[in-house]
């Protein structure tokens, strides 16, 4: 069996993704926690969550489009189960629904501009509360359940990596070794 790496723009926009939504995971929780106490750690990590937030976007709209643009991975799943590649490309479809909700209801739940790296101004969408207050409560629950799904298919690429010894870890990091 010939295993090959994911090809190049593939690994790039995987890697560029987890550590937006790994970093805006994570701020999202630290900001809750300090916007009482520490006002400019606050203003810094949501300045700096928008900010990636707005690239983000626009990476995963490249992502998504290069899922159906990209080459065939020319690498054998002879020994996976047809149940877990079917699960595979179900969880990957529910990562991309979450992703799109993140991003879409972080937009419309602000209720001011932001500066996009304390350079650009960008204007929020909408100007009422109620909305606004509706978007929040949706990006939350959207960022909850998007941080299991990816603590899910991170744990799964651990299993792979160090269970199955299949190297679907190793592909994505661009260092596959070519097996028998």
């Amino acid at each position: 069996m010939e295993i090959i790496n994911y090809d190049k723009v593939t690994r790039y926009l995987h890697w560029i993704m987890a550590v937006i939504i790994i970093y805006a995971t994570a701020a999202g929780y630290v900001m809750h926690l300090v916007i009482d106490s520490h006002p400019p750690v606050f203003n810094f990590l949501s300045v700096m969550n928008m900010s990636l937030a707005t690239v983000g976007s626009g990476v995963f709209v490249v992502r998504w489009a290069w899922k159906y643009f990209r080459p065939t991975r020319a690498f054998s799943n002879d020994k996976l189960p047809h149940w877990q590649l079917s699960a595979a490309h179900m969880i990957h479809g529910i990562i991309y629904q979450l992703m799109f909700v993140v991003f879409i209801s972080g937009f419309l739940m602000l209720e001011t501009s932001y500066p996009l790296f304390w350079l650009v101004e960008i204007p929020n969408l909408i100007n009422s509360r109620e909305i606004n207050s509706f978007f929040f409560m949706v990006h939350r629950y959207a960022c909850a359940s998007l941080a299991v799904v990816i603590a899910l298919h991170a744990c799964a690429a651990l299993k792979h990596h160090f269970v199955a010894k299949n190297q679907v870890l190793l592909r994505m990091m661009g260092r596959a070794k070519q097996r028998i």
